[in-house]
């Protein structure tokens, strides 16, 4: 008998708000940045929109300029002090260890992010689950511009897998849909993140739900044959 194909070739994850809890540890780290170069902090409610695009936009767009030298020193002020506070400023994501070990023996799954390798393999180390993702995909310590577009391809590439619709990515930004949406995936989107339902719904999520958990249980019904809501 023939098998049936894959509902689900595999599922991609972000790791910032979607993962992970990191508002406080970025947030933290930006604030840290700004003051070293003699600029005037930020409400924690303003910081958290920052979360999420590549570091070199948020930069630019703090420090009101798009020089690069600028840049480059807001950025090295802000991996000092990320490096040191970022696993002890960052929490899991609710369910993160039940939801991800229970999806990892269904479907592959890889993490696609716009946070330098470095810091996702120590993150996911330090909370016991990067062993369940067959890959990881983050940018370099070089400050290139790679787009979220360009992480997802290389995460498809190590799963070896195309895109399309037997692909979903797990976000919490519109960067996420937009990276996605080049390959032809899917986005669900989440709200326990730095983004809300308006920026998903505008950006086209195809799904979008309150959590990581109920994340989980639509994957689980798309497995399963189902559509989702």
């Amino acid at each position: 008998m023939k098998r049936a194909a894959p509902v689900l070739q595999a599922v991609l994850f972000d790791l910032d708000g979607v993962l992970i809890d990191s508002v406080a540890s970025i947030g933290a780290s930006m604030t840290y940045a700004l003051e070293a170069m003699g600029r005037p902090p930020r409400p924690p409610e303003v910081m958290r929109v920052f979360v999420g695009p590549q570091l070199e936009e948020s930069a630019a767009r703090l420090l009101g300029t798009d020089d690069p030298e600028q840049i480059a020193r807001w950025i090295t002020a802000y991996r000092a002090h990320y490096d040191v506070h970022c696993v002890a400023q960052t929490t899991p994501a609710e369910g993160l260890t039940e939801v991800i070990e229970g999806l990892a023996v269904r479907v592959p799954l890889a993490v696609a992010t716009s946070k330098p390798e470095v810091y996702a393999e120590r993150l996911l180390k330090a909370f016991g689950v990067r062993g369940r993702f067959q890959a990881l995909c983050g940018r370099s310590l070089k400050l290139d511009r790679e787009n979220k577009a360009q992480v997802i391809a290389r995460a498809l590439a190590a799963l070896g897998v195309e895109g399309g619709p037997k692909v979903v990515m797990v976000g919490d930004r519109e960067h996420d849909v937009h990276g996605a949406r080049a390959h032809a995936i899917p986005t669900l989107g989440v709200l326990h993140g730095a983004g809300d339902e308006h920026e998903l719904r505008a950006a086209g999520a195809r799904w979008i739900v309150a959590d990581l958990r109920a994340a989980g249980g639509l994957i689980h019904a798309l497995l399963d044959g189902g559509s989702g809501p």
